[in-house]
C-alpha cells in the first residue's frame, strides 16, 4: 500500500461529537510520482504536444530545488502544480482538481448560485431608444434549457432594428449553444468552425443548423458585441465567428485568449486534469484566438464600451441620446 492510499482523506464520524476530517497527506516521493503521472497524461492528450516537455522540465527542476516542499496534501498539489502548468503554458483552461474515487468527473465548472446560474445566465433583455435591442448574458450555459431561454430573448427582440450584445462578463461555456445562437444571424448551412486534434486532424465541422425555433434576423440586421478581457472561451468563439463572417462589430477590449476545447482526464482515482483537447478553427478566415484574443473593431476601455456601442448603434439609426 503506497503512502497516497495510506493517508487517503478519512472522515471519522462520531455519534455525539460530529465529524473530524483528516487531510490526505503526501510526501516528497509522492509528489515525484504524481508529477510523472500528470505529465504522462499531458503528453498523451494535450492539444499542443510541443510545449509539454518544456513545461515538465521546468516544474520537475523546481521540485528538485525544493520549491514545492510545502506541498503536503493532494489539494495543495492540485492548486500549485495546476497553477504553474497554466502559467507556463499560458493556457487559461488548464487546471488540476481533486475528487473522491467514486465521483463522476466533468469539465463543466459548477458555480455558486448567482448570475452564472439564474435564468441559465441570461440577465437582461430590453429595447433601447431607436428600437435597438440589448441582450446581456454571463455564460453559454450547457443546460439544454438555455436554448429555450435564448430563443425567448431573440424572439422578444425580433422586431428591433439592430442589437447590442453585452459579453463583457460572459466567461464561456457551451459551443453547442454558441452555434444555436449564431443561427439567428447567419444563413442556414453557413460553415462556422472545425475542430483539430493534437495531430492536426479534423474531428468535427460545425455549421449553422436551423431548427423550428429560429426566426433569422434579416440579412442586413446589424449586431454590436461588447467585449472585455473577461470575455473568454466559448464567448470568443461566438464573437470570432460573427466578426469573421462580417456580421458583428466588436466594441471594447481584446478578449481573454482562451482558444481551445477542454475536457477531463483522470491522473489517479483522486486527481483530475482539466485539459485542452481540441483546437477550433474559424471556417471563414482559418483563425484561432488562443493567447491573442479576439481584437475589437472599435477599441474602447471596457468600462466605456457599452456606452460606445450604444452610441454607435443609435447613430446608425440616426437617433440622438437624450
Amino acid at each position: 500500500m503506497n503512502s497516497i492510499t495510506r493517508f487517503r482523506l478519512m472522515a471519522i464520524c462520531l455519534y455525539l461529537f460530529g465529524c473530524v476530517a483528516i487531510a490526505q497527506s503526501i510526501s516528497h516521493e509522492d509528489i515525484t510520482k504524481l508529477l510523472d503521472q500528470t505529465f504522462s497524461v499531458m503528453e498523451q492528450h494535450y492539444i499542443e504536444p510541443s510545449v509539454v516537455d518544456e513545461t515538465k522540465n521546468f516544474i520537475v527542476a523546481r521540485h528538485a530545488m525544493g520549491k514545492y516542499h510545502d506541498i503536503d496534501t493532494l489539494d495543495k498539489f492540485a492548486e500549485r502544480i495546476g497553477g504553474d502548468i497554466r502559467d507556463i503554458t499560458g493556457d487559461k483552461h488548464l487546471s488540476l482538481y481533486t475528487v473522491s474515487p467514486e465521483e463522476e468527473v466533468s469539465h463543466i465548472i459548477q458555480h455558486r448560485e448567482g448570475k452564472l446560474t439564474h435564468n441559465y445566465a441570461f440577465e437582461q433583455v430590453k429595447v433601447l431608444p431607436g428600437n435597438i435591442g440589448y441582450l446581456k448574458f454571463n455564460k453559454f450555459h450547457p443546460d439544454s434549457n438555455a436554448k429555450n431561454t435564448a430563443d425567448s430573448a431573440f424572439n422578444f427582440l425580433a422586431n428591433t432594428e439592430g442589437m447590442v450584445i453585452d459579453l463583457r462578463d460572459t466567461i464561456g461555456g457551451s459551443p453547442e449553444l454558441v452555434a444555436h445562437m449564431i443561427g439567428y444571424f447567419l444563413a442556414d448551412r453557413t460553415p462556422l468552425w472545425s475542430t483539430l486534434d493534437a495531430q492536426g486532424n479534423v474531428t468535427q465541422t460545425v455549421q449553422v443548423d436551423k431548427h423550428s425555433g429560429h426566426t433569422q434576423f434579416r440579412d442586413d440586421y446589424p449586431v454590436w458585441l461588447v467585449t472585455s478581457h473577461n470575455s473568454a472561451s466559448a464567448t470568443e468563439l461566438f464573437a470570432s465567428a460573427l466578426q469573421a463572417n462580417n456580421k458583428a462589430t466588436v466594441v471594447g477590449d481584446a478578449t481573454a485568449g482562451a482558444g481551445f476545447y477542454v475536457g477531463v482526464r483522470k491522473i489517479t482515482d483522486e486527481l483530475v486534469f482539466r485539459i485542452s483537447l481540441l483546437k477550433p478553427i474559424i471556417s471563414s478566415n482559418q483563425s484561432n484566438w488562443e493567447k491573442v484574443g479576439v481584437e475589437p473593431d472599435v477599441k474602447v476601455p471596457p468600462v466605456d464600451a457599452l456606452d460606445s456601442a450604444i452610441a454607435i448603434a443609435m447613430a446608425s439609426q440616426h437617433v440622438s441620446e437624450s
